[in-house]
C-alpha cells in the first residue's frame, strides 16, 4: 500500500502540479531516474491514464443517433472540451469547412447566409485548387444587413467564398431590411431581384449559421413582428426566419426582410448548419424540428444534449 501511495503521489506533483522530474526528485529526496521509473509505473499500473483528444474525425455514434432523431443525411461532430470555449468554437469552423470542402464538388449551387460563424467559416475556407471545385454559382440568400461588421455583409461573403473556390458569384444589391413594405416591394418588381429569385430556386445547397432569440445585433424584429416573437414563445432563427421551441416557424404580415423564400429552402437538397454551445442549445433544438436542415456540423457536447432532450421527449 505504501508503494502504491507512493505513486500516486509522485503522479499527482508531475500531472497535477506540473513539477519537473528534476524537482519531484529533490522534493522526495531521491534520483531523476527513479522519478521516472515510477511515472511508468504508475502508467502500467492504471493510476495514471493518459487520453488524447483529438480535435480531428467525428463521433459516428452521435452522428448516427441524431441523424434517425432528426432526419439528416449527413454531417460531422466535432470534439469539444479542449481550453475552453473560443478554442471549441476555432476547432468547429475548422471541421466545418474541411467537411464543406469535401462535399462541394457535388454542388453547383451554393446560397451562403451571415452571422458570426458563416463569416468565420468563410475565412477559413482553403484557396482554389485548380480543377478541384465544379464551375458554379454562389450568391447571398439574405441582402446586406445595416452594419459594418463582415459577417453581415451578404456580398463581401460571396465575393470571398467565390475567389476561394473558385464558382461565379451573384450578388445582392439590396438591404436586408427596407424600412417600409412598399420599399420591399419596390424591389421585388425589379429585374434584379427577379434574377436572384430564379437563383434562389435552383440552388443545390444553402450554407447557414444559427441565430438565438433575442438577438444581437437585432434583426429589426420590432419593426417586422411588434411583441408576436414573445407571445409566440421565438427560441431561435435561421436565415431571418424566426421559430418556436416546436419548430413552427412564426410568420408576421409585416416582415420586410429581402431573403430567399422559405419555400425555397424547403426544397434545397442540402441545408447545412455549423453551430453549437450551450447558449445556443434551446435555439438548436427548435431549428432540428421545422425539419428543414439535412447537414449539421455541432460539437458533441451539443450532440449529447439534444439526442438526451430527444429521448426524454419521446418518453
Amino acid at each position: 500500500m505504501k508503494e502504491i501511495l507512493k505513486l500516486v503521489e509522485v503522479s499527482k506533483l508531475y500531472y497535477e502540479q506540473n513539477l519537473t522530474q528534476l524537482e519531484i526528485a529533490k522534493k522526495m529526496k531521491i534520483s531523476r531516474p527513479a522519478v521516472s521509473k515510477l511515472l511508468a509505473e504508475a502508467r502500467m499500473l492504471g493510476i495514471v491514464k493518459i487520453e488524447i483528444k483529438s480535435p480531428i474525425g467525428t463521433n459516428a455514434l452521435l452522428l448516427d443517433q441524431l441523424s434517425m432523431m432528426f432526419n439528416l443525411q449527413g454531417g460531422v461532430i466535432v470534439p469539444s472540451g479542449f481550453t475552453g470555449k473560443k478554442f471549441d468554437q476555432q476547432v468547429l469552423i475548422s471541421q466545418a469547412a474541411l467537411y464543406i470542402d469535401r462535399i462541394l464538388p457535388s454542388l453547383q449551387r451554393v446560397g451562403i447566409g451571415w452571422g458570426y460563424t458563416i463569416g468565420c467559416l468563410v475565412d477559413e475556407l482553403k484557396p482554389l485548387k485548380m480543377g478541384k471545385y465544379p464551375k458554379g454559382i454562389v450568391c447571398p440568400v439574405i441582402g446586406t444587413a445595416p452594419s459594418e461588421l463582415k459577417w453581415y455583409q451578404s456580398n463581401e461573403l460571396t465575393r470571398i467564398f467565390a475567389e476561394k473556390t473558385g464558382y461565379t458569384p451573384h450578388y445582392l444589391h439590396a438591404p436586408a431590411f427596407p424600412t417600409t413594405l412598399e420599399n420591399k416591394e419596390l424591389f421585388e418588381n425589379t429585374q434584379e431581384y427577379r434574377e436572384i429569385l430564379q437563383s434562389w430556386s435552383t440552388l443545390d445547397a444553402v450554407i447557414l449559421g444559427l441565430g438565438v432569440y433575442p438577438s444581437v445585433p437585432d434583426q429589426a424584429t420590432a419593426a417586422r413582428f411588434g411583441n408576436l416573437l414573445k407571445e409566440r414563445k421565438a427560441v431561435g432563427m435561421i436565415a431571418t426566419y424566426y421559430y418556436d421551441e416546436h419548430g413552427e416557424f412564426i410568420a408576421s404580415p409585416n416582415d420586410i426582410v429581402i431573403r430567399i423564400p422559405l419555400e425555397d429552402l424547403r426544397r434545397t437538397r442540402v441545408i447545412l448548419v455549423a453551430g453549437g454551445s450551450e447558449e445556443k442549445l434551446r435555439s438548436m433544438r427548435g431549428v432540428l424540428k421545422t425539419g428543414i436542415i439535412t447537414h449539421l456540423v455541432i460539437d458533441d457536447a451539443t450532440a449529447s444534449e439534444l439526442i438526451q432532450y430527444g429521448v426524454e421527449e419521446r418518453g
